[in-house]
């Protein structure tokens, strides 16, 4: 357990930190950027899938599928390396701090 700054104590909502006196029970070491990652691998994928398949349907022509698969390959890479990066945060503030749980 890591005891909260009184200033901390008031920016949080959470209720067990209030009814345990500022102590922390749990920490979650996630972050927003993590979700953002995963969201832009899922988009890029479907936008591959989906140029792949207008493609096969002749709804577009092969100029706009080499565009639009290209941001899609482009949106893929920029999460991954977004998930990877995020991954060694984690793993980096979790050796610092090997009390707060996942």
């Amino acid at each position: 357990m890591r005891y909260m700054p009184a200033g901390e104590l008031l920016k949080s909502g959470g209720s067990t930190i209030k009814e345990n006196n500022g102590w922390m029970m749990s920490f979650s070491v996630r972050s927003s950027e993590l979700y953002s990652g995963r969201a832009m691998v899922v988009l890029g994928i479907l936008i591959l899938i989906l140029t792949i398949s207008f493609l096969w349907l002749g709804k577009i022509g092969s100029d706009a599928a080499l565009w639009s698969s290209g941001s899609g390959i482009l949106l893929t890479i920029i999460g991954k390396r977004k998930l990877i990066i995020q991954k060694k945060k984690t793993q980096m503030t979790l050796d610092r701090y090997p009390y707060w749980k996942k």
